[in-house]
């Protein structure tokens, strides 16, 4: 699998109501501009192709599950949540 090279987080395509529930779009732009410690393909059944983990600048660490755009490499953040 080629690596994952994020451009941009595509919020039109996200359900921004849903991944809010558990951290604000601030903290997820954060954990994807401070480079997540992990990107990791996701398993086959899920809806996410892949997973960044790592943290916000206030050192909140996050998981999030996103669809990861080749052609454009933009990430879709489907649902994030907090590592414990």
């Amino acid at each position: 699998m080629p690596p994952v090279r994020i451009r941009a987080l595509r919020w039109d395509l996200a359900p921004v109501t849903y991944i809010t529930r558990r951290a604000t779009i601030t903290e997820i732009e954060e954990v994807f501009a401070n480079g997540p410690t992990i990107y990791a393909s996701n398993r086959a059944d899920r809806r996410s192709t892949h997973k960044a983990v790592g943290r916000t600048d206030a050192g909140r660490r996050l998981t999030i599950p996103f669809i990861y755009l080749s052609e454009t490499n933009e990430a879709v953040p489907i649902t994030c949540w907090q590592q414990t």
